[in-house]
């Protein structure tokens, strides 16, 4: 199984060959970033080839949609952005099922789609990239967090991943569970019970009922924002009593190997999932990742719409 030529929208479609291919290309457009030279020249793209992506965003996102936006851009890839639901015929009770099939009969030549639903019925006529469904799957996030851990740590087998927040309602979660355990790192969680994931995916994955065993075990800890607009009821505890159990501060910095990283998929809640000592700390890697978005991204786009690669 491969992307190429396809809709992506989970971890599973992936090859071995595909993640190897990302990871290289998004390496060589960091380094064509740092040089001031643009990606296009690692493709043999023909002169008279114009090709445009539709950036669906019905959820909000800062990191997300610009990384995307600039990802095109630097593919020569125009992008045309849809997001105002309000300005919509969405507004005027349009379903999105029927809003979806308008916009594919435009004939883009790929859809990023962001949403708050989970499942969506997707062929190949014109590919479609999960750009974060619901609580479903986030997956080119999940690459940028392995990638940036590779680039931090130089290896993924065995390092221990701990995933510190809210999983249950997590689509990164879902995505970098996974993506580290395909290739061959170990995962646990740590949360409040009542944010424990509840699908068969996470059945066998260990949990640190321990905040301070966890720490002191991680590789790498990835904090999840407490996602409150996905709360159908209370969690059982107030975001004052969530800090007081499962903050990242001083105190847990302390417990951190010296080699650990951390890292966040953002929006952080500064206060509640961790502290801004915790964000500056030299072991943070939060503002790589936002970083690394573009170039996985753009490997991403480049692989889905199958480019020639040129680059020597």
């Amino acid at each position: 199984m491969s992307i190429r030529n396809k809709s992506f929208t989970n971890i599973e479609q992936l090859s071995d060959e595909d993640i190897k291919t990302i990871f290289h290309r998004a390496e060589v457009f960091k380094k064509l970033h740092a040089e001031k030279k643009s990606f296009k020249k690692a493709f043999s793209l023909s002169a008279d080839q114009d090709l445009n992506a539709l950036l669906v965003f019905i959820e909000p996102s800062t990191r997300t949609r610009i990384s995307f936006e600039m990802a095109c851009n630097n593919l020569g890839i125009h992008p045309i952005l849809f997001s105002d639901v309000n300005s919509s015929s969405i507004a005027k009770g349009e379903s999105l099922d029927e809003t979806f099939r308008t916009l594919k009969s435009l004939n883009p030549s790929v859809i990023i789609l962001r949403y708050k639903g989970s499942h969506f019925k997707f062929d190949d006529s014109i590919p479609v990239v999960n750009g974060g469904f619901g609580s479903y799957e986030h997956p080119t996030q999940a690459l940028i967090d392995v990638f940036t851990v590779k680039m931090a740590q130089k290896k993924l087998k065995n390092q221990n991943i701990l995933i510190l927040g809210d999983v249950l309602h997590s689509r990164v979660g879902n995505s970098n569970l996974k993506l580290f355990t395909k290739l061959g790192a170990k995962v646990a969680f740590c949360s409040p019970s009542s944010l424990f994931p509840k699908d068969d995916l996470w059945k066998n994955v260990h949990c640190f009922k321990d905040i301070n065993k966890g720490l002191k075990w991680a590789d790498v800890v990835m904090c999840l924002r407490i996602q409150q607009e996905r709360h159908d009821m209370s969690i059982g505890l107030s975001l004052a009593e969530y800090r007081d159990q499962y903050h990242l501060g001083v105190d847990q910095l302390n417990l951190l190997k010296e080699t650990a990283i951390i890292l966040h998929p953002g929006p952080c809640t500064f206060g509640v999932e961790m502290s801004i000592d915790v964000f500056k700390d030299k072991r943070s890697f939060i503002i790589e990742q936002v970083t690394n978005g573009v170039f996985i991204r753009s490997a991403v786009l480049s692989l889905v719409l199958d480019f020639k690669w040129t680059f020597d």
